[in-house]
């Protein structure tokens, strides 16, 4: 195919996705946001604490505009601000609760179009539709995106900790005290606990911004335990997910442990294909009924 055709054909398809689009996104400027303001709420969401220019360069929005939004959202009680603890320059944006409502309403809806779209497909059909999609992704992506691992810094400790517990609140209702202490307390442990020779947290980078990570923590001398494994939605499908397994194996390679073992739940069915390719075995199940909803918790070894 000539390379005149490939781009009226990428140009067509473009019209028809954004076209879908507008279609679904209608769902969210009934709710009384536009879609701009959605996007500002998603990215808010996403971590504890955020700045204006934080969100104009993830955006590529006018700092004027933003500072217009911002203002809306403070004045709906949707957003608190406040002076940076050790930058009275800088001003912090934090999610407030009905904030966080209002995102899970919008959320939702998106999701329930999304669902009443493929219901009119086969399971075959859908098949054929991820296949595609990830496809479309997997190349689109090589050309245009610059996705990298990197070691975690200390700014990435609220990113790892925030995001998961929106991703898991989102996409698997866990939205307990008990879970969200879990979490959080073990992140935190992990970083204070932290031994370079024995443990790593690496980071996904897609385009300058944190996208996904993994952690190795030891216990015991020849025993790592993989730990924090998430790839934002995104860039799932993209191999992005089985670089960051296969970077944390090869670190514990490097500090020579003999044995590799993770929990995850059943439930996470793209994770434990990975795990499961990467030569993981399952070994045990449990059930929890203390995270938001039941689950079988699942723990997988390696050799």
């Amino acid at each position: 195919m000539k390379e005149i055709d490939i781009v009226t054909e990428i140009r067509g398809f473009n019209r028809f996705y954004t076209n879908i689009l507008g279609i679904l996104d209608q769902h969210i400027v009934d709710s009384g946001y536009s879609l701009t303001e959605a996007r500002i709420l998603f990215e808010i969401s996403k971590t504890d604490i955020c700045t204006a220019n934080q969100l104009c360069s993830i955006l590529d929005i006018d700092r004027s505009y933003m500072s217009k939004i911002i203002n809306k959202f403070e004045k709906k009680e949707l957003i608190q601000r406040s002076i940076c603890n050790t930058d009275n320059r800088t001003i912090e944006i934090h999610m407030t609760k009905k904030g966080m409502d209002v995102f899970h309403e919008l959320n939702n809806r998106s999701n329930q179009q999304i669902e009443d779209l493929i219901s009119r497909l086969e399971i075959k059909e859908r098949e054929k539709l991820m296949d595609g999609i990830r496809t479309v992704k997997k190349y689109i992506s090589k050309a245009g995106m610059d996705i990298k691992i990197r070691p975690y810094e200390e700014r990435d400790i609220a990113y790892v900790i925030d995001r998961q517990l929106s991703l898991y609140e989102s996409e698997r209702k866990f939205t307990t005290e008990i879970w969200r202490n879990y979490l959080t307390q073990g992140v935190i442990s992990l970083v204070e606990k932290f031994n370079p020779q024995k443990d790593c947290m690496f980071i996904l980078e897609c385009d300058g911004n944190a996208s996904g990570c993994i952690a190795v923590t030891h216990t015991q001398d020849d025993t790592a335990q993989l730990r924090y494994f998430f790839v934002e939605p995104e860039l799932r499908g993209l191999g992005a997910g089985r670089k960051l397994v296969n970077q944390a194996l090869e670190f514990c390679k490097e500090k020579n442990y003999s044995h590799v073992f993770l929990w995850t739940v059943s439930a996470q069915e793209s994770a434990r294909n990975l795990y499961k390719n990467a030569g993981f075995r399952l070994t045990e199940t449990s059930k929890n009924e203390t995270w938001g909803v039941p689950v079988v918790e699942e723990r997988w070894e390696l050799n």
